[in-house]
């Protein structure tokens, strides 16, 4: 039980670090996304 418990914060933590890492790197890669920044 608590193997499993731990197994899904794990996904969690690791997928929330994904999806972050990915957004960065694109950030940093393209610059800020022009269509997000003209409407703000």
């Amino acid at each position: 039980m608590v193997r499993n418990l731990v197994r899904g914060v794990l996904n969690l933590v690791l997928a929330a670090v994904a999806t972050w890492l990915a957004n960065y790197l694109v950030e940093r890669l393209f610059g800020p996304e022009e269509a997000v920044s003209e409407h703000s």
